[in-house]
């Protein structure tokens, strides 16, 4: 496996494959989140000095996963940011590293930016515990919102 993990600005031609798995796996059948919605959103990452952020993992050359570091994915809770949001990786690519070496490079992109914090949420904590990751609240039985401390100044 040949595994390189690059800014999906660089790499336009996938937003569409990239807004459509953040759809499936997040969203599907919510209205207004179509994966156009997704594909709009992602188009706003276009910079590794700002957030929003939109990494691609690729492997061999194919689009094998992705992340992205948001402003804020949980709107009743504006003053918690950035967000790590839709971590994903397609099934033919999973464990072979792809989600660690996503979250690593979010995680760092996030410090190199100056932020002290990143949150989340999900429902499997002891995936992110690995990079450090507290339980910040439980929102609803066996969903989280967790925060990672990085080496970010903010």
């Amino acid at each position: 496996m040949t595994q390189t993990i690059c800014h999906l600005y660089e790499a336009p031609a996938q937003i569409p494959l990239v807004a459509k798995w953040i759809h499936e796996a997040f969203w599907f059948g919510q209205v207004g989140y179509e994966p156009e919605f997704f594909e709009a959103k992602l188009g706003e990452a276009k910079s590794p000095d700002s957030i929003p952020l939109s990494l691609l993992a690729l492997d061999g050359g194919t689009p094998a996963g992705t992340v992205n570091l948001i402003v804020n994915d949980y709107p009743d809770r504006p003053q918690l940011t950035p967000w790590l949001a839709a971590l994903y990786v397609d099934p033919v690519f999973r464990g072979r590293g792809h989600a660690s070496a996503l979250t690593r490079r979010a995680l760092e992109d996030a410090a190199r930016l100056g932020c002290k914090t990143v949150y989340l949420t999900t429902h499997i904590p002891d995936f992110y515990k690995r990079f450090g990751a507290e339980l910040h609240e439980e929102v609803e039985e066996d969903f989280w919102v967790m925060r990672i401390a990085t080496a970010g100044k903010r």
